[in-house]
This record gives C-alpha cells, structure tokens and sequence, in this order.
C-alpha cells in the first residue's frame, strides 16, 4: 500500500514538473541600417534557471559580472564600476565546463544550416536559462579576445581590457554593444585535434556564445570550432545569446506631452514592450550576489593549464583588435559592406568616395587585414583624379592612409614605397613624415 501511494505521489511531481517553453516573438534578416545580424527576439518561460549571469559588489570599489552554469562560475568581468558603459573590465575564465545533454553539438546545428532551423536545434540549451527574454543573433565572431590572443589561451587580466565595454573612437563618438570576440569556457586540455580537423573541412557550422558585455561573449559551445577558425584566419560562424533587460523611456506622444514607454535592450538594440507585447522583470541589477558568496566562486577561477600548443601570437594578429572592430562596425554601419565589386568600381571611379568615406574605408580594410588595403591606400594617394590630398592640404586623409599602410607586414617593397611617399609628402605634412621615419 506504501508502494503505490509513493508511485502515485511520483506521479503527480512528474506531471507538476514545468517544461521549458521557447517562445519566439519575432525574427529578422540582415538590414541596412536596422540589424547588423540576424536574430531572433525569443520569450523563456518555465525555464530551469541553470544558466545565468549575477552581479555582486565587494566591499572595495570591485563590481563583478559572472556568468554562472548552476553554482560554477564560466566566465567573469570585473570593474571599479561594472554599469559605467565606458569603463574596462578585468576578465577572467574558469575552464572545465561539463557539457550537458542540451550542450550537444550534433543537436544544436549542421553545417550551413539555415538559422529558423539552428534555433530550433537551439531550444534545449534556451531551456537552461532563466525566465526573461532574450535574442540569438546569427553573427560571426573573431576566435580572440580582441586584445591579442587566441581565445583559448586568454590570461586573466591585471587591469581593463579593451573590447570589455564600449569603445571610444575619438571627437565624442562611441561604439556600439555588439558581439565580436569571445573567449574558451572549457581547458585547453580537452582539445581534439581530430576535432579541430573536422571543423576546418566543415567550416560552416556554428558555435554557441554568450553575450557578457561591449564586444565580448563567452563561448559555450563550439571550442574546437572556433579553433578551427583561428587556424585558417577566418571568423567563426556563431548562435549569440544576448539577454534583454527592461528600460523606461520618457517620449513624446501625439498630443505633444511626455509618456512613458517600456523596452527591452541588449547589446544596441531596442525592442517596444508594447509592440511585441512582453514586459521583463529584469533590470541592469536584476540578480545581485551577497559579497561572501562572490568571494567564494572566485576561488574557482584558479587553475593551471597546460601549455597553448599554437603560435598565438601569429594566429591572433591575423584578427581586428578592439579599435579595429569598432573601426570596421563604422564602415558597414554608414556605407554598407566592403565587397569585391565595390572596390573595383572605386578604382574605376564608377564609385566616387568623400573625405569621410576614404578614412573610413581604409580604417576598415586594416582591421579586416584586407589584402587589397594597399591598392586602395596607393590609388587614393596617387591615381585618384577627383582628390588631391596636397592640392586640397588634407593633412589628416593622407596621415590615416600612412597609418593604415604601416600596419602591413614589412616587405622591401613596402619599405621602399613608404620612403618615396616620405620624400614626396614631407614638405607639405613634416609630422606625417616624422611618423613614418619613426616606422622605418
């Protein structure tokens, strides 16, 4: 009799128990001037609340960010004050993440899938997460941190980190919150190279970050994927989770007085709590951690890796740092993306560019580590016919096109052309020529 009431009992615990439910609220495509990615606006409920970011305050001016898989911390971001936009994190990983059954790869996304389909793949992983609303961009990530190493082989930081938060690109203007680098939730030691062979035959698969801050995400999923990439210098095909936080906005209104109207923010982008019909509990310090708790997970950060087994620095120069992705971000953002045919047609002068256009432009080429940057630097120096940079006195184009210049590899031939550029420009613009004596 005590059997049967204890199955009856099991029973109906198993039917009380919630079942994660993945709502999605809307989705787009790629579109100038709206999203720079596609994406998807999901709602979680029911959720088993097993990944999550927290917040804690130290007693010391420290503020932390932890992105937590139940009570291990993956990943942490560290500042004198964490919600200033434009102030540098500490970083720091903690490997050994454990994958789950919803973390399995083969689930989660084929090779060159569309993405309706990875995001369904998707759902077992989203069912991890708390309750709240969140977006999965479809995007490409650098396998860096942004500050010159491999993504696997990230030391913790002793101060701020460029790519931790917005990047300030001069004359008042910032960057945008966007994903752009990531770095490894996992050891160095559970590398496959076996693995790392699959993926770079099979280039189209996608890997699965987390979005933390600035330009930074921390990789779930995707290790070997990711290494795959740095090895052939290209960007890595990734699902970024991004989670919403609530926002109220004083606005004007029809009849021409104030209102105030909800939304929920991630990264850069803005969603109307009223249009798309979902609110979120959830603030900018929604979850906050006691101090003695913080102070407990970060001794899990300690570790000792085994050696990185690549040339890092080798692998990571092929890859825009964070003034560079901010750089590149500008570009696309006001003039689209950097295309064969678009540079052909300015060669041919079919595509006339402004002053702002060819700083751009040149800016871009350099962080993407273009291989034509120097028939576009030496065509607007020399061959274009609607701009002279010593006729119109452009001191400021024709010192950006030399900075761009001298961040390619070093060759005779680049040598040379740098000492006749110097020779032919000194007169006009002696601090440009200063700068590129100091560069020989």
């Amino acid at each position: 009799m005590f059997e049967n009431w204890r199955r009856k009992k099991d029973s109906a615990v198993c039917k009380e128990e919630k079942i994660p439910d993945v709502n999605r609220i809307t989705c787009w495509e790629k579109t100038a001037g709206d999203f720079y990615a596609p994406g998807a606006l999901l709602q979680v409920k029911n959720g088993k609340g097993l990944l999550y970011d927290c917040y804690s305050e130290e007693p010391s001016p420290a503020t932390y960010c932890t992105l937590m898989f139940g009570d291990f911390p993956l990943f942490q971001l560290q500042g004198d004050e964490y919600f200033c936009p434009t102030c540098e994190k500490i970083i720091r990983s903690s490997y050994g993440l454990e994958q789950t059954e919803e973390f399995r790869e083969e689930r989660m996304n084929g090779e060159n899938m569309p993405f309706l389909e990875a995001l369904e793949g998707l759902r077992p992983l989203l069912g991890l997460l708390e309750d709240n609303c969140y977006v999965v961009l479809d995007t490409q990530l650098f396998p860096t941190d942004g500050n010159g190493h491999v993504f696997w082989n990230v030391p913790e930081s002793r101060e701020g980190v460029p790519g931790s938060c917005l990047f300030y690109r001069g004359d008042g203007q910032w960057g945008d919150n966007r994903p752009h680098f990531t770095v490894a939730t996992q050891s160095i030691g559970k590398l496959c190279q076996s693995r790392v062979e699959y993926y770079r035959r099979h280039p189209g698969c996608r890997a699965v970050a987390y979005y933390m801050d600035g330009y930074m995400t921390a990789l779930l999923d995707g290790h070997h994927k990711a290494m795959a990439a740095a090895l052939d210098h290209r960007c890595l095909n990734a699902l970024v989770i991004m989670p919403c936080h609530s926002v109220t906005r004083q606005e004007g209104n029809d009849s021409g007085g104030i209102c105030r109207r909800e939304y929920l923010m991630t990264g850069d982008m803005w969603f109307s709590c009223e249009k798309y019909g979902v609110r979120s509990g959830r603030n900018m310090e929604w979850k906050k951690l006691p101090p003695e708790k913080m102070r407990a997970i970060q001794t899990r950060f300690s570790r000792q890796e085994p050696p990185f087994p690549y040339d890092n620095d080798k692998l990571a120069a092929a890859y825009p740092g964070a003034s560079e992705a901010s750089d590149i971000d500008l570009y696309t953002d006001e003039y689209g993306e950097i295309t064969q045919e678009l540079l052909n047609q300015i060669l041919t002068q079919e595509h006339m560019c402004t002053i702002c256009q060819i700083q751009a432009l040149l800016r871009a080429l350099a962080g993407l580590r273009h291989k034509r940057l120097f028939e576009m630097a030496d065509f607007f120096l020399r061959k274009c016919t609607y701009l002279s940079l010593l006729a119109f006195h452009d001191r400021e184009t024709f010192a950006i096109i030399a900075e761009q210049l001298m961040k390619l590899p070093r060759t005779e031939e680049l040598v040379l052309y740098m000492v006749n550029l110097m020779v032919e420009y000194e007169d006009e613009y002696p601090s440009v020529g200063e700068r590129i004596k100091e560069w020989l």
